[in-house]
């Protein structure tokens, strides 16, 4: 089997992508544009400067760092800009993602980045974008992986127990938001629990992406399929749950929750078993001891269910829907990027073979 984990050359898999969208932005041009349009809302000339990617960022959308230097003053911004060239996810609803981070922030639910605008003018860059104010702090990257390089890796094992602390109880603070407030999110057309709705979706992903299933992938979506455990649960789901997309202060405590992009109705245990994988995959899959503090599988699912009240139960259908999904999503980006098919194989088949070692498909030998 291909041992290639999603993420490890996320750098390269970005400028890839970029490359295949023939679409490299003139940074000039860029802030040109953005200054003009920042003078109407601030009301006073403005010039933009710094502009940057963000490093170890994920790829799913364009983002750019930079600031804004109006009245004397000068503002770190964020502009992310609706996918349009390539994307990774199909129908990203970028209106219904300014609402949920405002929501979010203004009734102090989710430490988020706070929104400033939203704009849904094509015309001016290209698609739809919205401009937020920066979070300052640091991000878990995982290119090189966190836990064997970097900040995390070089702190001591009290500031990592922190970290992670704080990451879960801000996961739990996710799935306490009440259903009813985020409700204009998710995908009713699918059904009307959050399980019809994932279902739904990622079936509609695969035949958008184009992927091609071979025959375990396609044994792993029957099992997911016929193995449903139909739970009630209508509540959000971050999606892509993971440090790795939190910024922590100097003190090791979170400072805010990003990259919503994959935001449904779906329920906690989503996100909590997308969690558990990808910390797997930081760590025992890339042989990778867990550095001391870090929270185990169960400490992490004990400290959850303490916050939430909720009982966890079995995930083992959880987890083998969470790599069925990361599997598609490796597929359609690796196609995007120009990867020759076999690559692309190569790397959703490590996620497929995890997918049915928690179905019970296979064991789980040696990956």
């Amino acid at each position: 089997m291909t041992n290639t984990l999603p993420g490890e050359d996320s750098r390269a898999h970005r400028e890839a992508l970029v490359a295949a969208a023939g679409d490299v932005r003139d940074l000039g041009a860029l802030a040109t544009t953005l200054a003009l349009w920042l003078r109407d809302r601030f009301g006073a000339p403005v010039a933009v400067s710094q502009l940057r990617a963000p490093e170890g960022a994920g790829i799913a959308n364009e983002t750019w760092l930079f600031e804004a230097a109006v009245d004397g003053e000068t503002q770190r911004l964020v502009l992310r800009v609706k996918p349009s060239a390539v994307q990774l996810f199909p129908d990203p609803d970028f209106t219904g993602l300014f609402r949920l981070l405002e929501l979010l922030r203004v009734n102090n639910l989710v430490r988020v980045p706070e929104v400033l605008w939203l704009e849904e003018d094509a015309s001016i860059l290209g698609a739809p974008f919205l401009v937020m104010r920066m979070l300052e702090g640091r991000v878990p990257i995982t290119s090189p992986v966190y836990t064997a390089h970097g900040w995390v890796a070089e702190a001591t094992a009290d500031q990592r127990r922190t970290l992670w602390t704080t990451a879960v109880e801000e996961l739990a603070r996710i799935h306490l938001v009440p259903a009813e407030l985020v409700a204009f999110i998710g995908w009713p057309q699918y059904g009307p629990t959050g399980e019809d709705q994932q279902l739904g979706y990622w079936e509609h992903y695969r035949q958008w992406s184009g992927a091609p299933l071979d025959d375990d992938m396609l044994e792993l979506a029957e099992w997911i399929g016929d193995h449903r455990p139909h739970e009630p649960d209508l509540a959000l789901s971050w999606g892509d749950a993971r440090p790795g997309n939190m910024m922590f202060g100097d003190d090791f405590r979170v400072v805010g929750v990003m990259d919503w992009d994959e935001m449904s109705l779906a329920g906690p245990r989503h996100d909590l078993s997308w969690w558990l994988w990808f910390d797997e995959l930081n760590t025992t899959y890339k042989g990778v001891a867990r550095p001391a503090g870090l929270g185990s599988r169960q400490e992490t699912i004990e400290l959850w269910e303490s916050l939430t009240g909720v009982s966890v139960g079995d995930l083992s259908w959880h987890d083998a829907f969470t790599a069925y999904k990361v599997a598609l999503i490796t597929l359609k980006m690796m196609h995007a990027a120009g990867y020759p098919p076999d690559k692309a194989a190569g790397a959703a088949s490590f996620m497929v073979h995890l997918g049915r070692a928690s179905a019970g498909l296979e064991g789980a030998g040696n990956v």
